[in-house]
């Protein structure tokens, strides 16, 4: 579990902004006018591509219509009838969650590799069907796109003499005309996307003239598309605005393109990278997402769908398995859900500055909304510290004191996993947490700043700012101040100062010193707490009790300063009882100071392929893209490794996540911390789980261990028979 995912100080400005330091000039700083209002939020990055799937992993469409406006699926005709993304299957999800689809025609065209290039007769057949074909849900549909990255992927078209063009791209215009004509022959008015290539990077060579070539022709033969479309597959957000408004936009109107300006789709967006340390994080991680979704807004995209290198059904890699064909929310999604809820007029934002070396889709950026009542900004994207600066506030009659709650949204990645692509992380999230709820003033020229300090990368943040009023009631925060304190000191925490309520406590300097909360908890189990904490002289740890019982304890990097200045938030799992809990924090080594815990029940359950894995190999669910599980632990020395969290020595009950296509009971040997200390049961699940049914076919057996406090090594080893490896959880037993 990743120990710190947000520390935020809020500073207020008096008598204007002061001028900047040294060090101050060094932080990025994302600005916001709330003076200048615009026209509504687009929301063009709510879409997915792949997003929605039934039969094998069925997503649930109440979770598609909290996050998405738009996803795009595979069209669904006689060839793909079982196609479990198929636009048949996902229409009832998209009509009911009020989103609408992108049929992609391409994908019918079939082949190994996909649209391997068979003739017109066979294309047009499958256009014509498919164009029948959308007539029941033609409701649900945005628009039909009826090529996919047809710049480079229409395999074998340039050698098709019956096509005609002196090259592959005159053949693609030639066809595209063909395409239209005979979608529109069936259905006059459904919109068509185009050209949807793979890039559209037009300052590179030829790709500005391929698109003039592609829309003279498109008007020239009366099959302009409603809708322009390209794809951004690469590293930088910039891409977008960069080819839209210095290359695209001018075109198009030198041009005299019919119903100019064209509604823009971005069909898939993304990094594309397997990088682990860069890229790699992008799909559903919500300190990526943010970056996209800024430039998208900023320049006024229609639709867009995140591009998909995880899995097919997960909305974009915002939804995690839990098991029996369950999905649940991670940290994506509640970043999506807040997107989709923002009302009002889009404020518009600006970052501060490029990074260093230039890359701007690297540095922090946030969108914004004026909802008649409160400024509501997203943002992400960084490590360290951030400042985002708020001017205009009288404008929008926000002026001396206003409520200002911040909001984060976390992504997990267990920093023991021997995999370590960021987009593998994710836990499931039951919500988000609150940092920040307090008032605070606006200085006398209607500018407040909010430093957000040590920001993730990954996380993502809301920051909401009101009319004054009392702060809401968090369940499952608990103040520090409000504890009870023995040998230590309550401070306030007015105005200024970065304490999330009404105050932090230090001076928890002595051996009696400590604070303990009561907290109830729903059921007995492993909870998961975090600490906002202040460190200012360095690493430091606090005793953790639980009823009188040690558990271990907590331990603190160092902060820059102390809690007037500076706020760290770490992670503890602990084991609590049902019903009400003493948790007693007390003074371990080193010096710290507490502002508040966040205890909820601990959701990380550890993934094999996620492991460390010997003899065997990592394997995906059935038409999946990254693996999903370990496959051919079928040697002597086969075995995966996972790092468990116990919160206090004891014994567990260990889950685990398996598939045994056989029909014999096969076992694994269950050593921890090096010794042998169990055999686990794989009684037959009637397949292995690269079936049809995957989401299904894992079924759950357990085991009990004792583990030490603090980290564990468990290994599962084969021993008689063959299983396959889905997931590891650990409970109390």
């Amino acid at each position: 579990m990743r120990a710190v995912h947000v520390a935020v100080a809020i500073a207020v400005l008096s008598g204007g902004i002061a001028p900047a330091t040294a060090a101050q000039a060094a932080v990025p700083t994302v600005v916001v006018d709330a003076a200048t209002l615009g026209g509504p939020l687009r929301k063009a990055g709510l879409g997915s591509l792949l997003g929605v799937t039934g039969r094998t992993t069925d997503t649930p469409a109440d979770l598609l219509g909290q996050t998405h406006l738009t996803v795009s699926q595979h069209m669904t005709a006689r060839w793909n009838e079982g196609e479990r993304a198929g636009t048949e299957i996902v229409a009832p999800k998209a009509r009911g969650a009020g989103v609408k689809m992108i049929a992609r025609f391409n994908d019918l065209m079939g082949g190994n590799p996909w649209y391997q290039w068979q003739g017109t007769a066979h294309w047009f057949e499958r256009v014509d069907e498919a164009t029948r074909r959308i007539q029941p849900y033609r409701d649900t549909l945005l628009a039909v796109a009826p090529f996919n990255e047809p710049d480079n992927k229409l395999h074998g078209l340039a050698n098709d003499t019956a096509v005609p063009g002196a090259g592959y791209d005159q053949k693609f215009n030639w066809l595209w005309t063909q395409t239209v004509r005979r979608i529109r022959a069936i259905d006059a008015s459904v919109p068509v996307i185009g050209p949807n290539w793979e890039f559209y990077l037009p300052w590179q060579g030829g790709q500005q003239q391929k698109m003039r070539d592609f829309l003279r022709n498109a008007i020239d033969t009366g099959t302009v598309p409603q809708l322009i479309g390209w794809h951004n597959l690469g590293p930088s957000p910039g891409d977008v605005p960069e080819a839209l408004t210095r290359y695209y936009r001018p075109l198009e109107n030198e041009l005299g393109v019919p119903g100019r300006p064209l509604r823009v789709v971005v069909e898939e967006y993304g990094p594309q990278s397997n990088d682990p340390g860069n890229a790699g994080n992008f799909e559903g991680v919500p300190g990526t997402m943010i970056q996209y979704w800024a430039d998208l807004e900023r320049y006024d995209v229609d639709f867009g769908a995140l591009a998909i290198y995880t899995n097919p059904g997960l909305l974009g890699n915002t939804l995690r398995r839990v098991g029996g064909g369950a999905l649940q929310p991670n940290g994506g999604f509640w970043m999506m859900k807040w997107y989709k809820d923002m009302r009002g007029a889009k404020v518009p934002v600006n970052r501060w500055n490029d990074t260093a070396n230039g890359r701007r889709y690297l540095g922090v950026d946030g969108l914004a909304s004026w909802d008649g009542a409160a400024l509501t900004v997203l943002a992400g994207g960084e490590d360290g510290p951030v400042d985002l600066r708020v001017t205009g506030l009288a404008a929008r009659g926000l002026q001396g004191q206003v409520r200002v709650r911040v909001d984060s949204t976390v992504w997990d990645k267990d920093p023991a996993e021997a995999n370590r692509r960021v987009d593998s992380g994710g836990d499931p999230k039951q919500g988000t947490y609150n940092v920040l709820d307090k008032s605070m003033t606006v200085d006398g020229s209607g500018t407040l700043t909010v430093p957000l300090r040590r920001m993730n990368r990954y996380d993502g943040y809301r920051i909401t700012i009101g009319r004054a009023g009392p702060p809401d009631v968090y369940p499952t925060k608990h103040e520090a101040e409000n504890a009870t304190v023995t040998a230590a000191v309550r401070h306030g925490g007015a105005n200024g100062l970065p304490a999330s309520a009404g105050g932090y406590v230090g001076g928890i300097d002595h051996p009696d010193s400590a604070v303990t909360f009561a907290v109830d908890a729903p059921s007995a189990g492993i909870y998961a707490m975090t600490v906002r904490y202040a460190a200012g002289v360095g690493t430091a740890s606090h005793q953790v009790a639980v009823n009188g019982r040690p558990q271990g304890e907590v331990g603190y990097p160092a902060t820059a300063g102390w809690a007037p200045s500076e706020l760290d938030t770490t992670v503890k799992r602990i084991a609590l009882g049902a019903g009400r809990n003493e948790i007693r924090l007390s003074k371990g080594v080193g010096y710290a100071e507490v502002d508040y815990v966040d205890v909820r029940p601990d959701t990380h359950r550890y993934e094999a392929e996620n492991a460390a894995v010997t003899s065997a190999r990592l394997a995906p669910y059935w038409s999946n893209y990254i693996p999903d599980y370990v496959a051919g632990l079928d040697q002597n020395g086969s075995q995966v490794e996972f790092t468990v969290d116990a919160p206090v020595g004891g014994t567990y009950v260990l889950e685990v996540g398996y598939g045994n296509g056989t029909p014999s009971t096969s076992d694994h040997s269950v050593l921890v911390n090096g010794t042998e200390r169990a055999v686990v049961s794989y009684p037959p699940s009637g397949s292995w789980l690269d079936s049809q049914s995957h989401d299904r076919a894992t079924k759950v057996t357990s085991v009990r261990v004792p583990l030490n406090t603090g980290a564990n090594k468990v290994v599962l080893r084969k021993r008689t028979g063959f299983a396959e490896l889905d997931w590891l959880a650990v409970r109390l037993p």
